[in-house]
């Protein structure tokens, strides 16, 4: 008698880049919620500034580079690269260091060693590092929780720390 044998993987199914980074996504909203529970406004408007900036950063290197702009973006690396990035941020930094974080590690770790499954390290992380190593001081500065405080910052008391610094 003769038995099927076959390697591994046994299932497989449809997988994309694409998929594969919503599925990241996905799996990060739960802990997001958590953090937005516990310190406000500004873990999203974070987030949203990352985002921003790391699509804006990787179009534009593309775009030198001379590669499809939209099937790449497509992709979801830059928003996963940001998200992560923006969650390990402290929630009221200033927006600046946030773009500034944020486009280092598409475009110096990312970009630069060829795209996404080229880079060497971790761009969210290396971005993360750019910023503890340059600004120590906003690094670590974290508010405490609004929940063991009792007193959240509305979002216009956020908007107005992050983009004017009061």
């Amino acid at each position: 008698m003769q038995f099927v044998t076959a390697s591994s993987p046994h299932l497989s199914g449809p997988q994309s880049v694409t998929r594969v980074m919503g599925m990241v996504l996905l799996a990060l909203v739960p802990g997001t919620l958590a953090m937005v529970w516990y310190f406000g406004w500004g873990v999203i408007i974070n987030i949203g500034i990352a985002i921003a900036s790391a699509l804006f950063a990787e179009a534009a290197m593309l775009r030198v580079r001379g590669r499809p702009v939209a099937a790449t973006l497509i992709d979801l690396s830059a928003v996963v690269t940001a998200w992560l990035l923006a969650l390990a941020l402290p929630p009221l930094l200033p927006w600046w260091q946030t773009v500034l974080g944020s486009t280092f590690a598409i475009v110096i770790v990312k970009q630069l060693y060829g795209g996404i499954g080229f880079n060497p390290f971790n761009p969210a992380m290396a971005g993360y590092v750019l910023l503890l190593v340059s600004f120590p001081v906003t690094m670590t500065r974290w508010l405490p929780p609004d929940v063991v405080t009792g007193q959240a910052l509305s979002l216009a008391d956020s908007l107005h720390i992050i983009f004017a610094g009061n």
